[in-house]
């Protein structure tokens, strides 16, 4: 019968081997979970990987059709908005062209009598419909009256207002933008006749500003019409805030423009152009396109600056990339876990 030194003595040995078995087991399982697991999760990470940057590549492609139409949408509805207010001035123009006491009073140079005939019309309709030049041309094309600016009359505007030259040779009407003393407008001109003698002309102009403010309500893009005094032949105003060559005639929001042709150079062009810059850090979608005058002469340009939405979608891919790489790592511990635990029941450990 052995004692119980003996015993003693033989179970430490047995408990050393078990334990040297044990951690055996485990040293030799530990590897190969490891390594497996991490195979998995590589496969995982880059399937995820693979789906991201096709939903990205997608995105970036939508993204930029979707940029050159919402652009294009902004240019052609200021078009559209120019047209409709040149129509608007031309039946202002001949509505007021038509009536017989105003065609007499053109055709004597009666002064005093057009302004009387004119002030409450003029008087709503600037009120009403934002009209900024309202007046009359003799025949032999000097201005004979500014209701918009009664201080000045009688001046020769053969060598600069073409529109009125058009008018008062081929004996039609005249729409379109055009500038003059009074600034930028869009302008109609109707022929003034008594009888059958034209007597003169006389024109409606609206002002520039209320049109792209409309233009910015429906498409939420801020504008500003661009006048290159070098261009257009025409002296501008000296208080329009000047960049280089560039006057600044109108916009929806001063700041924002000054601040962008401060930090981008724009040059005038002949096409519509679709670009992308960064304003104070904030990405904006930009379309530029030619300002022409009624004959045709490139007198200055448009630009439309709209906030680029594809921000946010930039936003949501960073977010993507951060929660593909935290379930990565998670992955990665969860079969390293599982399958080490697996193997271990698999030994009988």
């Amino acid at each position: 019968m052995s004692s119980p030194d003996a015993a003693s003595g033989m179970e430490a040995p047995l408990a050393s081997a078990s334990g040297s078995v044990g951690s055996g087991h485990v040293g030799r399982f530990c590897g190969p979970a490891a390594r497996i697991a991490l195979a998995v999760t590589l496969v995982i990470a880059a399937t995820l990987a693979g789906m991201i940057w096709l939903l990205e590549a997608s995105l970036d492609e939508a993204g930029g059709r979707d940029r050159d139409v919402q652009m294009k949408l902004v240019s052609g509805a200021l078009d559209s908005a120019f047209d409709q207010a040149g129509k608007f001035a031309l039946a202002l123009a001949e509505t007021t062209a038509r009536r017989a006491d105003i065609a007499a009073a053109l055709a004597t140079e009666d002064r005093a009598a057009l302004q009387r005939l004119s002030q409450g019309a003029y008087d709503y309709l600037k009120l009403q419909a934002g009209i900024q030049i309202y007046g009359y041309h003799s025949k032999d094309i000097r201005y004979l009256l500014r209701m918009h600016n009664l201080a000045t009359f009688n001046d020769d505007i053969s060598g600069f207002r073409q529109m009125v030259v058009a008018a008062n040779r081929s004996r039609r009407a005249q729409t379109g933008i055009e500038i003059g003393i009074a600034g930028i407008g869009v302008r109609g001109v109707a022929v003034v006749n008594l009888g059958t003698e034209m007597v003169g002309t006389m024109e409606v102009g609206l002002d520039i500003g209320p049109i792209l403010d409309l233009v910015k309500a429906s498409t939420n893009a801020d504008i500003a019409v661009i006048i290159v005094p070098s261009m257009s032949g025409v002296a501008v105003d000296q208080k329009l805030p000047r960049f280089g060559d560039l006057a600044l005639a109108q916009s929806t929001d001063d700041e924002l423009f000054k601040t962008f042709f401060q930090k981008v150079r724009v040059t005038p062009t002949r096409d519509l152009q679709i670009s992308e810059q960064r304003i104070d850090g904030r990405p904006f979608n930009v379309v530029t396109q030619p300002l022409v005058d009624f004959s045709g002469r490139l007198v200055g340009m448009t630009v439309a600056l709209k906030e680029d939405p594809r921000a946010v979608s930039r936003r949501t891919r960073t977010e993507l990339w951060a929660a593909a790489l935290c379930g990565g790592i998670l992955a990665y511990v969860v079969f390293a876990v599982l399958l080490q635990s697996a193997l271990a029941r698999r030994r009988g450990i």
